[in-house]
Formats: C-alpha cells, structure tokens, sequence
C-alpha cells in the first residue's frame, strides 16, 4: 500500500494473524444456509462455479476468484456448478489470548447468544483497508500456491507452524493489498520500471542532491508528469524520499559507526555539520546529539 494512514500503518505493524482452520475443501453441491462467521474466511476457487449471497449482494464465483469473508457479516451459499474446489483458511488477523475459544460458527447473528456475539472480530480488513468481499486481481496463482502450502503445514501443525502460518497470511494480505492497489492505480503499472529506477537512484546517489531534471530524465518522463506519478506510487516527493534516505543512512551510521557528525553529515552529501543537523531535527523532531543520546539511554 502506499502511504497509509497514521493509524492503518499502525494496524499493519500490529498485524499477528493466526490460522483456525485450514481445509482443501472440495463438493459438487455447494450449499450453506444463512449465517454469521466470527473470524475471517479466505477462499479461493480453484475450480467449478460458486453462488452466494453476502448481505443483500448477490455473487457467482469463477475459477482464479477470491473470497474474503468478514466477520459478522451474514452470508449464504446458494448452490454451485461442477466440482468446486475450494481451498479456503479460517484466522484471526490479530493475536488474542481466545483464539482458541472461537468456534468456526453456522448461525446467523439473531440465532447466536450475547456470548457468541461477543466472540465477533473487529473488520479490519474491510473497515480500515477496505478490502472488498470478492477480489479479482492479477498474478492470484501465487495465493493460491501459499495457500496450498498453508493448508499442507496445518495437517502437520509441528512446532514451527505457528511462525509459518503467520508469515504465509501476512504475504498472502500483502499480495491481496498490493494486488488491489494495483488495479485502483492501473496507470502506474505503465511506468513501474521507469520509477523503480529513480528510486534506486536516488537510493545509490544519497550522498549527493540528485536533480527532479536529473530522475524525470532518467524516467524519460516531463517533470510534472514524473513527480505526480512519484509521489502517488510512494507518498512522498522525489526530494522527501531522497531527504529520508539521506537520514535513515544517517542514523545507521550514528548507531553503528559512531562517527563524528562533522564526518555524518559530508558522508550524507551536507555541506556542513550546521546544515546536516538542521535537516535531521526538521525530519526526525530532535537534534543528532539528542537522537544519539535517547537511542544509548543516557
């Protein structure tokens, strides 16, 4: 995702999915009546047609479709063509100490008890990245393949499968995010090689003030047409990113290498101790001396 909110960024770090259930589930008559889940549900069709209702909003699924069931959220199974094959997870996006008191639910919402009610998972996925009930994006055999392997470690469950399983979901919401991403913003689909370039650039010259002139040419592109499409794929300007670049080299080198600022800031491409240190507190809120001494605990 580019740029993110304050508090999504946060949701993002905080993200600690665990898996219920995992089931390579396959049935020439795909039938469930109405109910509620309170977790998540991801489902990919891997083959066969799939009818259902989510809310009021009928959908037929087709090979290479995905489902994102949310939880609280009524839906029904209607009925399906051929052999579906439905590989699917149950899982929490967040850790919590009832992950194991969560049944995978079969009721609706009116039928189930304030207990149960009260086992409903915030929507994070829907309510604060907005992902949709049905996703169809490009490049989704690698989400099935992730998924096939989830499912293949949760028969085993050994010792390590609770760090894999969480790996595996995060990169398969990575994949779904960016996927999604990707389709709002097909534009700049044209022009990913062209900015990945100047973003290496930048990356490899940060020692120096590289030019808008200097990357828009670089990206064969004008530089009104090259710092728009800039700072929508990465949610900075080219000269912001090159600013955070020069710090974060900055602070690895005042952590590590415990180098004079003096040294620090020619090292960044500043042309004085003076300049550097301005530029650090106007990005990072503290001054050098005070970032180093917070970071040693003194």
């Amino acid at each position: 995702m580019a740029a993110p909110s304050d508090a999504v960024r946060e949701l993002l770090r905080q993200m600690s999915p665990n898996v219920r259930r995992a089931w390579n589930h396959r049935a020439v008559d795909m039938q469930l009546k109405p109910r509620i889940i309170f977790d998540y549900e991801l489902l990919y069709l891997e083959k066969g047609e799939l009818r259902l209702r989510i809310e009021d909003r009928p959908h037929t699924l087709v090979p290479g479709d995905i489902l994102l069931l949310k939880p609280g959220v009524e839906h029904e199974f209607i009925g399906s063509s051929g052999e579906c094959w439905m590989p699917h997870i149950h899982f929490d996006v967040m850790d919590d100490a009832s992950f194991e008191d969560v049944p995978v639910n079969f009721k609706t919402r009116a039928e189930c008890t304030e207990a149960e009610a009260r086992l409903i998972r915030p929507n994070h996925l829907g309510d604060a990245l907005g992902m949709p009930d049905v996703i169809r994006i490009g490049g989704h055999g690698e989400i099935h393949r992730l998924l096939m392997k989830l499912i293949h470690a949760y028969d085993r469950r050994d010792e390590a499968f609770i760090v894999l399983q969480k790996s595996l979901v995060l990169h398969i919401l990575h994949l779904l995010l960016t996927g999604l991403e990707a389709q709002h913003k097909a534009h700049l689909s044209l022009h990913e090689k062209t900015l990945e370039r100047a973003v290496t650039f930048i990356v490899d010259h940060y020692n120096r003030t590289v030019s808008l002139e200097e990357l828009s040419k670089l990206a064969c592109l004008s530089v009104f047409h090259f710092s728009r499409l800039f700072k929508e794929k990465f949610g900075l300007s080219p000269h912001q990113f090159q600013v955070r670049q020069r710090m974060e080299k900055a602070k690895g080198f005042m952590i590590y290498g415990r180098r004079s600022l003096t040294s620090i800031a020619e090292e960044v491409g500043y042309g004085s101790v003076y300049a550097f240190s301005k530029a650090f507190k106007q990005a990072e809120g503290v001054s050098p001396r005070q970032y180093i001494r917070a970071y040693l605990g003194e």
